[in-house]
């Protein structure tokens, strides 16, 4: 009687056909799994090639990347803004300074054309005291209108120096732009008409800049 534990070869052949036919479907499975998804085959490649279990993964994916490009870049551009605010504070301060140093230098040109202007009358001052020295120690009239006289011309005299101008429009036509008319008189002379006949007040002028326009007394044909 045969024992019933004998192994049956036939029964063993069909077993192990069954086995070798699983393992090349499960290979072929995971050849089109690695087909299909690239990279995930590489991932597990990777981790199953060396690396300890529980390493951390380097995070080298484009959004780290364009995320510190970003960082970058905003790093730089306050660098710049930081350079351009002290540079502008630096023309503001210079600026500042020369608009000080500006102003000193008319202040002292100023000072200088004042003194000038003085100096130029100093003599014309000593002049006018001496005459009025000599009227008080018993000058005659005549002396002292000598005096006074001298002492005007001299001191216009000072004053066209320094590019003043007498105006003394009589004779002309009547501009009321330049002239201020006191009083309208009759005139015979149709020539006269509308004419300066005499100037009260001569007017004075300083280079384009008119000082006093002249008082005149304007002629009218009756």
């Amino acid at each position: 009687m045969a024992d019933d534990t004998t192994a049956d070869p036939k029964a063993d052949a069909g077993a192990a056909s069954e086995v070798a036919d699983s393992a090349q479907e499960q290979a072929q499975r995971a050849a089109q799994d690695a087909e299909a998804n690239p990279e995930d085959a590489s991932r597990k490649g990777e981790d199953g090639a060396g690396e300890p279990e529980g390493a951390p993964e380097p995070s080298t994916d484009a959004r780290t990347l364009r995320i510190r490009l970003l960082e970058r870049e905003l790093a730089e551009r306050e660098q710049t803004l930081h350079e351009y605010i002290r540079a502008h504070k630096k023309a503001q301060a210079d600026l500042e300074a020369f608009r000080d140093r500006l102003k000193r230098d008319l202040d002292s040109e100023i000072e200088i054309g004042r003194a000038r202007v003085v100096e130029r009358l100093l003599d014309v001052h000593d002049n006018l005291a001496r005459t009025v020295e000599a009227a008080q120690g018993g000058g005659s009239l005549e002396s002292l209108r000598s005096g006074v006289e001298l002492v005007a011309r001299q001191f216009l005299q000072r004053m066209e120096e320094m590019g003043l101008v007498r105006v003394d429009p009589t004779g002309e036509t009547f501009d009321p732009n330049s002239m201020e008319a006191l009083s309208v008189v009759p005139v015979g002379d149709p020539s006269q008409d509308g004419k300066v006949v005499a100037t009260v007040r001569p007017g004075f002028r300083l280079g384009e800049r008119e000082l006093r326009p002249a008082s005149v007394v304007v002629g009218r044909r009756s």
